[in-house]
């Protein structure tokens, strides 16, 4: 059996039960279940509980031994001491997955607890994800931890040694990127499955095409590099590592019992696998979000094309400080250039139109110039405003709202949306035309329509140098891919 079959439980299970539930829609284990209904689970939920009969519409069983038919997953949300009498009795049912939710084991020093509930899982060749865990997110209907959105469904999974940093920021920054997710998954105090066992699931997982990983400890560090080396050579993993301090190596010791492993170990492992490196969460989804979203680039080279001078000079800094290259375009491609650029432009690179109003061009004609060249082998694009910015732009006082100027200012920012998705689609078919990364920089947010247009159809927005650093890694593994002759 693959690793991926050993764990399908968690991922696609038919029976859900539930417990630690109850009618106050404010109890802990209740919001699991609720948010497990509004990502829109078709399989069946059972509350169990030992004195209601019905629970938020459903039918409620006092026993699991109770339920006709067969339970695939149990999620665990009661106080600690109830918890390996229910395993027990779900082990007897013959369940063959739990999420425990509950802390109060080997992370306050409860070792006799957490033994006793891996004696019970392996007894039963249970599996279980946690204890002390935040659950998961299979999308895109799957959602089973606190936080009430799911994010959009997509390639890239994340498995967290913390359960906190699994849903809170993870979910909601990777909803306002556009981060397309196929699975996160809290791993808590791994008592039977840890995160090589998720990682080598993840592998085998064909909706999955990148990795992040928030990690503290390894508890098995030769499984965990072999793993990750070969993984990565498929399926790019990005590493956020914390408890690098001796602070944080308590806080981590304190909440999952970890014990952590020191900065240079994780350097180490990075070097030798080829898996990135990242210092905080933005970083981390912003280049799951490019690798999920983009192809690699075959080569160092970039195109800047800027509505200014300040973002193309600084983009110019990073990425020549990093690796990358941004090659002055021939006279026979500046020439080609120059018909559709306002006389004042550099065409050299970047290419500074400093302010152009025809958006045709700058978003249809200069990237389809530049990416069919043989002179670059990606495009950064800088400088977006749309139609929020034409709506703010009337933001103006009571007495002057109807002045003629101002309506037709106003009716401009609405047709704008229209007038930039036209655009939009032919920038969006050059990615594949081309078989090269395009990134548009800006800062607009997901709130701004055409940010979230670009986002579902697979073009990453980033503020400027977001966009930057992403590419430069992005470079960097295809560089180590490069290396290793690996295609």
């Amino acid at each position: 059996m693959s690793k991926l079959e050993e764990l399908e439980g968690f991922f696609s299970p038919k029976v859900v039960g539930f417990y630690g539930v109850s009618n106050v829609m404010q109890k802990f284990g209740t919001l699991h279940l609720t948010n497990l209904l509004s990502a829109g689970y078709q399989g069946k939920v059972i509350p169990i509980h030992p004195k209601e009969e019905e629970i938020i519409g459903f039918k409620a069983y006092q026993n699991i031994k109770e339920v006709p038919e067969k339970v695939d997953l149990v999620v665990i949300a009661t106080p600690t001491e109830y918890i390996n009498d229910i395993l027990e009795e779900c082990g007897q049912k013959g369940v063959s997955h739990a999420i425990v939710l509950s802390g109060g084991f080997l992370e306050v020093g409860n070792e006799k607890g957490q033994e006793r509930m891996k004696t019970i899982a392996d007894t039963y060749g249970m599996k279980i994800m946690g204890p002390n865990c935040s659950g998961e997110v299979v999308t895109p209907d799957i959602n089973i931890t606190h936080v009430p959105w799911p994010p959009r469904e997509g390639g890239a999974a994340i498995i967290s040694q913390s359960g906190t940093y699994a849903v809170q920021p993870l979910i909601a920054i990777s909803s306002k990127i556009g981060l397309g997710i196929s699975k996160i998954i809290s791993v808590g105090n791994e008592v039977n499955t840890d995160l090589v066992d998720y990682l080598e699931a993840m592998e085998e997982d064909q909706k999955t095409t990148t990795i992040g990983i928030y990690f503290e400890a390894v508890r098995r560090g030769k499984e965990f590099i072999e793993a990750v080396e070969r993984i990565n050579k498929k399926k790019p993993i990005v590493i956020i590592p914390i408890g690098q301090t001796e602070a944080g190596t308590r806080s981590a010791k304190s909440h999952t019992a970890a014990i952590t492993s020191p900065g240079f170990i994780i350097d180490s492992i990075c070097e030798q696998t080829g898996a990135i490196k990242v210092k905080n969460s933005i970083e981390m989804l912003n280049l799951l979000n490019g690798f999920d979203s983009l192809p690699l680039p075959k080569g160092n080279r970039v195109g800047i094309l800027t509505m200014g001078g300040g973002p193309g000079t600084l983009m110019s800094d990073l990425f020549e400080s990093n690796g990358m290259k941004v090659p002055i375009l021939s006279n026979k491609m500046q020439e080609k250039l120059k018909p559709w650029m306002p006389e004042t432009a550099s065409t050299m690179n970047p290419i500074d139109l400093t302010y152009s109003d025809d958006m045709q061009n700058y978003l249809n004609v200069l990237p389809d110039l530049l990416l069919k060249s043989d002179e670059i082998d990606s495009l950064i694009i800088y400088g977006l405003m749309g139609s929020e910015y034409h709506k703010n732009l009337v933001n103006v006082p009571e007495s002057i709202k109807e002045n003629p100027s101002i309506v037709t200012m106003r009716n401009f920012g609405e047709m704008m949306h229209d007038f930039f998705i036209a655009i939009f689609d032919e920038l969006i078919k050059y990615k594949q035309k081309y078989d090269k990364p395009i990134i548009l920089t800006c800062y607009n947010t997901r709130e701004e329509r055409f940010v979230a247009y670009l986002q579902d159809h697979g073009i990453p927005v980033y503020y400027p140098e977001e966009g930057v650093w992403a590419l430069i890694r992005m470079w960097q593994y295809a560089h180590f891919l490069k290396e290793k002759g690996i295609k």
